[in-house]
């Protein structure tokens, strides 16, 4: 299914995205009102990540 190449790959995007999401957070913090807007718009975030990720799976097949 998957290689080495392709699992490291992806564990690497994981933990890019967690860190930066994270440096993000620290360095410039949400305000009352941005928050409610990220949490309405959630759904449509995730969708993008997914979509991207199968992207990225498409390419591996």
């Amino acid at each position: 299914m998957f290689n080495s190449s392709a699992s490291s790959f992806f564990k690497g995007m994981t933990a890019g995205l967690v860190i930066g999401t994270g440096v993000t957070m620290l360095s410039n913090p949400l305000s009352d009102k941005q928050r409610r807007k990220l949490m309405r718009k959630t759904e449509g975030v995730f969708k993008s990540i997914g979509g991207m990720i199968d992207d990225a799976v498409g390419m591996f097949r």
